[in-house]
């Protein structure tokens, strides 16, 4: 028997404890029929997806802690948002790579036209430590009126570490690499940015290097995608790109996984969407994101690229079958509306005849 791979799981709230349980389904499924034993270490302290709790904060960082240490990664659902800031910058998970690539069985929900689709192929690696998101705001009230005081950083090597993680990709992918930024808007950091970009570059002589404003450069991704391979951008850029471009190719950003990774190895996976509270406990909830990102794990923390294309292969068998969960169903397109336990279970039994093989 293979040594345990450590997994620490974080249902949190929201549509949390629906959509993960699926996900650990179908990694159960792969160590039923390989020879490998993951130790899920589920996280029991508070996790709200609401408001900030110091005391949430301060265990999920404790968890975070342990995990690491038994050299294992975190996967897990959406957690209020300065909670998971302060984490990424606790644990120096620098960047956020999310793939955007055809899923065939989700064509008919994409919003671009046959060609523009048939050609993305993108990796975006956006900025996830530092910056404007990372801002520390205080709220005067001066003239009259309440006026807002923020301040943020960016540490130069931080920025080299996120560029040269873009540039290796880049390198193994089409060899291709733009940036995205209001570079000549703000006077100090474009210049940061674009020296970083400069001096790893020099050791990527084959990757190709262009800069876009980040506004016109996501209209030319929708336009013309295949003049696109790796793209880094600032955190609120790549913030704001990731959500609508997930719905413009897939019909809904339930479906996009995300990692967040250390320079030392630590790696956290999640979906792209939050904790969608409006459907919790309904079982309604898509969990083909958590499931693609529990995929993503085994590919990119634990070298499994046989078991991660089982899944994904898994789950478009499903999909080829027209199954939907209410985010992206058409009855018009000959979709079978399904709930969040039916979808996990219909993609768990396409694993158990994907090992079979």
């Amino acid at each position: 028997m293979a040594k345990d791979k450590v997994i620490g799981i974080i249902p949190a709230e929201g549509v949390g404890p629906e959509i993960v349980p699926c996900a650990i389904e179908c990694l159960k499924e792969i160590e039923k029929r390989n020879n490998t034993r993951f130790d899920f270490i589920e996280y029991q302290g508070p996790a709200p997806a609401t408001e900030y709790s110091e005391d949430a904060y301060q265990k999920l960082k404790q968890f975070y802690s342990n995990i690491r240490s038994k050299k294992g990664c975190i996967l897990r659902s959406a957690i209020y948002a300065r909670i998971v800031y302060k984490l990424r910058a606790d644990f120096n998970l620098i960047c956020k790579p999310v793939v955007f690539e055809p899923i065939p069985e989700l064509a008919d929900s994409s919003l671009l036209n046959n060609e523009a689709w048939k050609d993305f192929n993108v990796l975006i690696v956006r900025e996830n430590s530092q910056g404007l998101l990372f801002s520390k705001e205080e709220l005067r009230a001066e003239h009259g009126q309440r006026v807002m005081h923020g301040t943020f950083t960016y540490e130069e090597n931080k920025i080299e570490k996120l560029v040269q993680f873009a540039f290796e990709q880049a390198q193994q992918r089409r060899k291709i690499l733009h940036l995205f930024i209001k570079g000549d808007v703000w006077e100090k950091l474009g210049p940061l940015w674009f020296d970083a970009v400069k001096e790893i570059s020099q050791k990527f002589p084959t990757v190709l290097f262009e800069w876009d404003h980040a506004d016109t450069g996501f209209a030319e991704l929708l336009r013309n995608p295949k003049k696109f391979d790796v793209i880094v951008a600032l955190g609120i850029v790549g913030d704001l790109i990731c959500d609508p471009l997930a719905t413009i190719l897939y019909g809904n950003h339930t479906v996009v996984p995300s990692a967040n990774i250390s320079p030392d190895g630590f790696m956290v996976f999640q979906t792209v969407h939050g904790t969608a509270h409006a459907i919790a406990g309904q079982n309604k909830a898509n969990p083909i994101g958590i499931i693609r990102a529990s995929a993503l794990m085994l590919r990119t923390f634990f070298q499994m690229k046989k078991e991660a294309d089982i899944i994904e292969k898994a789950i478009r068998k499903v999909l080829s079958k027209k199954y939907r969960t209410i985010d992206i169903y058409n009855p018009n397109r000959g979709h079978k509306l399904v709930g969040t336990k039916e979808m996990g279970r219909l993609i768990t039994e396409e694993i158990r005849t994907g090992m079979k093989k």
